[in-house]
């Protein structure tokens, strides 16, 4: 599956969702975000920006076998299409700790949350396109 293709796919998940789920987060959207957490900031091996204007940041998400990356924060609701999901680990800013398992390629959307790293504990990449609502907040 080709880059284009995932990002037609999260685009379209975007539309769906976003009018189906509203803008999520209530009124402290930055309760955790920093700029120094930002993802393209704190984990930019990870984060590749692959487009960004005033209504939405696209990235290129990628997290190599047998890695963490480093904790970061998401600012704004998202929506993610995955290409590829290895069997993964996350690790909240709070110190909890979850098993995701894997799960199947497909689009989801992500409200605003605090910050996390992800634990590739699989043989083969994260591969993902998230973009970031700007104006969901």
């Amino acid at each position: 599956m080709g880059k284009g293709f995932a990002i037609g796919c999260a685009v379209a998940g975007f539309v769906a969702l976003s009018l189906s789920a509203g803008a999520a987060g209530g009124d402290d959207f930055d309760r955790w975000w920093r700029p120094e957490l930002d993802a393209t900031a704190a984990a930019p091996e990870n984060h590749k920006v692959l487009l960004e204007n005033d209504e939405v940041r696209v990235l290129e998400v990628r997290i190599a076998p047998g890695t963490r990356e480093p904790l970061h924060v998401h600012r704004y609701p998202s929506v993610i299409y995955v290409e590829s999901s290895p069997h993964l680990i996350e690790h909240l800013q709070d110190g909890t700790v979850r098993d995701l398992g894997t799960r199947p390629a497909g689009a989801r959307w992500l409200p605003v949350a605090q910050g996390h790293f992800l634990e590739n504990v699989d043989s083969f990449p994260l591969r993902a396109i998230r973009i970031e609502l700007k104006k969901a907040r």
